[in-house]
């Protein structure tokens, strides 16, 4: 058989994209028997939308969705392309059989070095427009600082992972705040004096919580792949009369280096979650070194926060979506399999050998520019840590719920003297939410960022290991 010319490849990829399934598996054959590796990135792009559209009560994010009619544009006959799994086993090698296989081909791909045809990017914007547009509809922001081919699709979509807009928050003494157990994850924070609470298990569907708490806008994000709950200031930029614009973040549904990538809907700027900088349009264009400003987030349980803040507010349940939140708890598999099992890589990811197990539970601090980390290991640490950060001496330690939190460091050595720091001075030190005081001093609290090590690998251009 003649080998195809390049035109040919080009056509081939073409027919991937026009709607028909029978053209679809057509093209799929002809790309296989050619055998050129230029065209797995292509298949790979396809194998995911297939494996989702075919099987939406398995691979639907939110589960809490999966009972319920897939989203239309996932559900249309033409939306398949047979054949796809066993074309990639012939051009590139793996033969993954099981019910997981695209990840686990994605999972393959991430630690490649694939070159795709000529014109690639404008194939997948085109791809994803067509066949996923809520989130194709992102993809045309400009500029941009990631390759197309790093993004992928979250199996999810901001047409059905909903962020939680203007909740509201019960009372802790209000009975309807005992719909939680003692051991339920929380994520606690303050803001303007006052603490809140927000369980894992209501925040899970919706990966984002959007509210104004006291005048101060923020946004509670969630990334269940690296287990990061990050609280930003919604408020960017500063206007000629002194106000500044207030954003309402959503999910994209895509991911970026296993970690989910943001969007306002005001601009439909595209950010990083986890390191809070614009990554393509508007903001990336008109504020290239903006950094969103960030609260301290505690991750602890549910009894642990409320003996040390028992006049805290927590999440009321009752949210208006129409969602089976009990689902989410203790009830993540697929997600704790991702946290906990070194042999699962997250899409997008390419493996490293580094200071500490891809998967471990870290607590980090960025620099100003969001483009340096720090980090310290959450199961390696007892004792008071002092160490350097980015040009600042910083005390890291376990606070009253037993969480990671850091502080501008008294001098050092520091150490615990029964509920108290001591100083190298022997200074008596309180610890405060916000700060450490003694006689008047304080040291103020730096706010930093949970995650999985990769996270942090993985979106800073440096990340230091702190012991």
């Amino acid at each position: 058989m003649p080998a195809d010319s390049p035109h040919d490849l080009h056509d081939h990829v073409e027919q991937l994209l026009v709607r028909d399934a029978d053209a679809h598996a057509a093209a799929i054959d002809a790309l296989a028997d050619h055998g050129d590796e230029r065209v797995v990135p292509h298949l790979l792009e396809v194998l995911v939308i297939d494996a989702i559209g075919n099987d939406w009560k398995k691979f639907g994010f939110p589960e809490v969705l999966r009972d319920r009619d897939p989203p239309r544009y996932l559900d249309l006959p033409e939306v398949r392309w047979p054949g796809v799994r066993d074309a990639l086993s012939e051009l590139a090698g793996p033969d993954f059989d099981s019910e997981h296989a695209w990840v686990e081909w994605e999972s393959w791909y991430s630690q490649q070095d694939i070159e795709p045809l000529e014109g690639f990017d404008d194939w997948k914007r085109r791809l994803y427009k067509s066949y996923l547009p809520p989130v194709g509809g992102l993809l045309d922001a400009e500029p941009r600082t990631f390759d197309l081919q790093d993004v992928r699709w979250g199996n999810c979509d901001r047409s059905f992972l909903a962020a939680l807009n203007a909740p509201d928050f019960l009372a802790g003494d209000d009975p309807a705040a005992e719909y939680l157990d003692a051991d339920d994850t929380v994520f606690g924070f303050e803001v303007a004096g006052d603490q809140y609470a927000v369980p894992r298990w209501v925040l899970f569907p919706h990966e984002l919580l959007n509210v104004t708490l006291d005048g101060v806008p923020v946004s509670l994000t969630y990334c269940t792949l690296c287990n990061a709950p990050i609280l930003y200031d919604r408020r960017v930029g500063e206007q000629t009369d002194g106000r500044r614009d207030v954003l309402t973040f959503g999910s994209s549904g895509m991911l970026a280096a296993g970690n989910k990538v943001m969007y306002d809907e005001e601009t439909e700027t595209l950010w990083d979650q986890h390191a809070g900088v614009p990554t393509a349009g508007h903001y990336l264009d008109s504020s290239p070194d903006l950094v969103l400003d960030q609260f301290a987030v505690t991750q602890t349980t549910w009894a642990e926060w409320r003996a040390e803040y028992p006049d805290t507010r927590l999440l009321d349940p009752e949210t208006g979506y129409d969602y089976d939140y009990q689902h989410y708890d203790d009830h993540i598999g697929f997600f704790r399999h991702y946290w906990n099992n070194e042999d699962a890589i997250q899409p997008g990811v390419r493996q490293a050998d580094g200071e500490l197990p891809e998967k471990a539970d870290v607590y980090g601090l960025v620099s100003e520019t969001a483009s340096d980390v720090w980090v310290v290991p959450v199961e390696d640490f007892d004792d008071p840590l002092v160490a350097d950060v980015d040009g600042r001496e910083v005390v890291a330690i376990r606070d009253g719920t037993g969480d990671v939190a850091v502080y501008e460091a008294p001098p050092a050595p520091v150490e615990w003297q029964g509920d108290v720091l001591v100083d190298a001075d022997g200074t008596e030190w309180t610890v405060e939410r916000n700060e450490l005081r003694s006689d008047g001093a304080t040291r103020d609290r730096i706010p930093g960022r949970h995650g999985l090590w990769f996270a942090f690998r993985t979106h800073y251009d440096a990340a230091h290991v702190l012991r």
